[in-house]
């Protein structure tokens, strides 16, 4: 069996002010560029368990943000919250600041990360996220195909400078995998809400970007879930298809309230 790494939540940290176990922060997109929250439009979202960036995630509206369902496998729901609108890791956290923290979480019924199936989320938010420093994602409409270049965007540090670099956005510019080839390379069968992407040039998921978009000019069609390994070129990536889930995420949009 393949060595499955989800790209959260894999190693656990303790927390100094409380003892609190929460997820630990590790080197996120791998070899990719750094870029502003503003150039990706101000849709990504940064995912907080306490102090700890734990996942990335995109914003659908002011009260709705998109991620993935094994961002909230560990710890107390009620101590995730978000920063929007940052380039650079947001490092304000204070015992008396307000945070915006996620008053509704609802993950998918049929998620199961083993089977890569519905690993996907959508959160509603206490606070309106809204600013001229953040923006909206379009639920996917379009149809990717194979060899078509997409963006996927991540907070943390690049692979290749260490654990001693302050998080910024990254992105990376990725082909889709088509499904044959997909399933050749991680050696199993994946189902229908599957894209592969990546396999290209060391440009990878690493552990951190979980629940991260990956992009189609404004359009956000999928959701980061795992990876085989950081800089491992021969394993496409995995994301949950957007399109694919777009009646639950519209319906639970509706459900949780603006």
């Amino acid at each position: 069996m393949l060595p499955l790494v989800w790209v959260t939540l894999l190693i656990l940290a303790r927390a100094s002010a409380d003892e609190t176990t929460v997820p630990r922060i590790m080197p996120r997109i791998f070899n990719g560029e750094e870029t502003s929250s503003g150039n990706l439009g101000g849709i990504g979202v940064q995912v907080f368990y306490i102090k700890k960036l734990v996942c990335s995630g995109t914003i659908l509206s002011t009260r709705h943000i998109l991620t993935a369902a094994h961002c909230f496998d560990v710890g107390n729901r009620q101590w995730f919250h978000v920063v929007a609108g940052h380039t650079n890791q947001f490092e304000g956290h204070t015992k008396t600041s307000t945070k915006n923290v996620l008053i509704k979480i609802k993950i998918h019924p049929e998620y199961n990360k083993e089977k890569f199936i519905a690993d996907i989320a959508v959160a509603k938010t206490f606070l309106t996220l809204k600013s001229n420093r953040i923006g909206y994602a379009t639920i996917c409409r379009s149809q990717l195909f194979p060899k078509e270049f997409v963006t996927v965007a991540g907070w943390g540090v690049d692979g290749r400078t260490g654990l001693g670099v302050r998080n910024r956005l990254h992105t990376i510019r990725v082909p889709i995998v088509d499904r044959m080839s997909c399933e050749r390379a991680i050696g199993r069968r994946i189902p229908p809400n599957v894209i592969c992407a990546g396999g290209y040039e060391h440009r990878t998921l690493c552990d951190g970007d979980s629940g991260g978009p990956l992009l189609l000019m404004k359009e956000v069609c999928g959701v980061s879930a795992w990876t085989y390994e950081c800089g491992e070129s021969t394993k496409p990536d995995i994301f949950m298809s957007v399109k694919f889930y777009a009646n639950f995420i519209k319906n639970t949009m509706k459900e949780l309230g603006y």
